[in-house]
């Protein structure tokens, strides 16, 4: 299982923080240098935290998730 922090920050370095933003998770997979059954896990726990949004084979933050990866930079 992939860190979940580690996938909130990757996500919020790729701006996909709404809908028309989403990457891909094959993108995310390879840009984190894991295999996209690594993420799944991870996104299923952050999914039903609320912190991202997935849509299809695309993820993005939720408004939540933005505002608990910019609290880790306080």
């Amino acid at each position: 299982m992939v860190d979940p922090l580690a996938l909130l920050n990757a996500l919020h370095s790729l701006s996909a923080v709404d809908e028309r933003r989403a990457v891909s998770v094959d993108k995310l997979s390879r840009i984190l240098g894991v295999a996209v059954e690594e993420l799944e896990e991870s996104m299923r726990v952050l999914c039903n935290m609320k912190y991202v949004v997935v849509r299809g084979s695309r993820v993005y933050l939720s408004e939540l998730g933005i505002l608990k990866i910019s609290s880790t930079f306080c």
